[in-house]
């Protein structure tokens, strides 16, 4: 039997008000008086009393809306029931009051049972439309994290997402992460007889990248951007030679000066990973008498970095032994990293370590069970967990 998901995020836009109650005239108001007493309560930005004379109308009638309309389809066709819901609004006046209205309304809706703790609506940061590259650059990615918050805390096997509300590309975003995380994604267009559903499609991306340039992805999605002369010289190159990292990042101009940014397809690729992969699924532990300590050569290494080995190997009790790399190259090691290396046909797992004195070096980590994914988890998880200690 099929979970029911009772748990809805909505993508939200500004048709209630722009489309709707800022069209009222004076027809609406003499063929209906109603309309009089909404217009003045929407005039006078009084949400509540708005929110309750619109439960008075049918709220498949499109004067609600799409995102009531919606719901309601969502409610009655699929024969649902909503525990909770996420109303995601843009990072505008409009956006936030209609916020408001929603969360008024839908509280209104006596027959639902949902209360004040059961109804939230988030402005998303940057998303608005005044500033474009605010939007690309922090708006789409912070939709992006808000929706990753809530899938992490609630679980996507109980949530579904309504993305017909808001910009374009705020719909699209909402409906490749549906895609990338196995939930369904609702939407449905004003012509349109009634909604439709965006089934999951049975594939899954693809991590390797990810745990190949740990390091660069994290500071990333830290920092949201960085400029151009703090990145490294082995990390422009790469950035400039990689096609598929272009798929992910991309370079931005601040106030004319050159950063480099996750793109908001990059922000969804580590929060899918992240939520697909919240841990291993089989990494066992080592037991204690197969457990060797750091194999490390006489050469002369940077200071601390046997300590820092010797930290890795005693707190993480998956790994079986650590052993020291040959460090010519330097030039690409940056800091305190993990990635997975191709050797051959064989992949490894590959630490690096870099002192104050930019002297720095490598050091090979064995796993319990060394699959892809295990490989793929270790070192997204490492790098996160030592990066900046």
């Amino acid at each position: 039997m099929v979970k029911e998901r009772n748990i809805l995020i909505c993508t939200v836009g500004t048709s209630l008000f722009e489309s709707n109650l800022k069209r009222i005239d004076d027809k609406m108001i003499e063929d209906d008086k109603k309309y009089e007493k909404i217009k003045f309560a929407f005039e006078g930005k009084r949400w509540d009393e708005l929110a309750s004379l619109l439960t008075e109308i049918n709220p498949k009638d499109r004067f609600c809306g799409a995102e009531i309309n919606t719901i309601e389809e969502y409610l009655s066709k699929k024969n649902m029931s909503i525990e909770r819901i996420f109303f995601l609004v843009s990072d505008t006046e409009d956006g936030e009051n209609t916020g408001k209205v929603l969360k008024s309304y839908f509280k209104k809706r006596k027959e639902l049972k949902l209360g004040e703790k059961d109804i939230e609506y988030r402005v998303i940061k940057d998303l608005q439309d005044k500033e474009p590259k605010k939007f690309k650059i922090y708006g789409l990615r912070n939709l992006v994290r808000e929706i990753g918050d809530i899938i992490s805390k609630y679980g996507k096997e109980n949530i579904a997402i309504d993305a017909t509300g808001g910009y374009k590309a705020q719909i699209a975003m909402a409906v490749i992460i549906g895609q990338a995380l196995d939930i369904p994604v609702y939407y449905k267009h004003e012509r349109f007889s009634e909604i439709i559903n965006f089934a999951p499609l049975p594939i899954s991306l693809d991590y390797d990248l990810l745990s190949k340039y740990s390091y660069l992805f994290f500071d990333l999605e830290k920092n949201m951007q960085i400029p151009y002369e703090k990145f490294s010289e082995s990390s422009i190159e790469l950035y400039q030679d990689n096609e598929k990292l272009k798929l992910f990042l991309e370079e931005v101009e601040i106030d004319q000066e050159k950063w480099f940014s996750l793109n908001a397809i990059g922000q969804l690729y580590i929060t899918s990973f992240n939520l697909r992969y919240p841990k291993p699924v089989d990494l066992p532990e080592v037991k204690k008498e197969e457990r060797k300590e750091p194999s490390l050569t006489d050469d002369h290494f940077p200071k601390g970095f046997n300590d820092y080995v010797k930290k890795v190997w005693l707190e993480n009790k998956y790994i079986k032994t650590i052993k020291s790399l040959p460090y010519d190259k330097q030039k690409s090691i940056n800091g305190k990293e993990f990635y997975v290396y191709d050797k051959g046909e064989e992949k490894i797992l590959v630490g690096t370590y870099e002192d104050k004195d930019n002297f720095k070096a490598r050091f090979r980590v064995f796993l319990s069970k060394e699959t892809r994914e295990n490989l793929n988890w270790v070192a997204v998880n490492l790098t996160s967990k030592y990066r900046d200690n």
